[in-house]
């Protein structure tokens, strides 16, 4: 096993030596500088998604792991489009969840709204940006 810094989670490191083996695909990782560290990876049949988040400041540790399998079908698709919508979730939050692009939720989303089956809804959706060197939150109110 690769020697990695003691801030890594065991079973980070563990998928990581599974994506040097072929067992992932389309793996990241990122480090913020509040002590977070997520990773995701798709399975190397493209059928499962891994994401695995770790936060930790002042002694407080926070873990979590989400397991996703591709919806069998586009029936299967809608209904979880459908719900993760209803949550409020984004579309590109949503794509991730469905592992599908952000415009084909945004079809389906269009598509449900035809069969009337949901209801235009607002959302608040912060991304951060960086500008001459320094990083900012940009908050933009959608209506999907």
């Amino acid at each position: 096993m690769a020697n990695y810094p003691t801030k890594i989670p065991k079973e980070i490191k563990d998928i990581v030596e599974s994506i040097n083996n072929g067992d992932f695909k389309n793996a990241k990782m990122e480090w913020n500088d509040d002590g977070s560290v997520k990773f995701s990876a798709d399975s190397s049949d493209g059928n499962s998604r891994i994401i695995m988040q770790k936060h930790e400041f002042s002694g407080i540790s926070q873990q979590s792991k989400t397991d996703i399998t591709k919806p069998l079908g586009k029936e299967d698709r809608l209904q979880r489009v459908e719900l993760l919508h209803e949550q409020g979730k984004t579309q590109t939050e949503i794509s991730t969840y469905t592992m599908t692009s952000q415009k084909t939720v945004s079809n389906d989303i269009k598509e449900l709204k035809k069969k009337k089956l949901l209801k235009a809804q607002s959302y608040q959706e912060t991304t951060n940006e960086i500008i001459d060197g320094k990083s900012y939150s940009v908050s933009t109110s959608k209506m999907t």
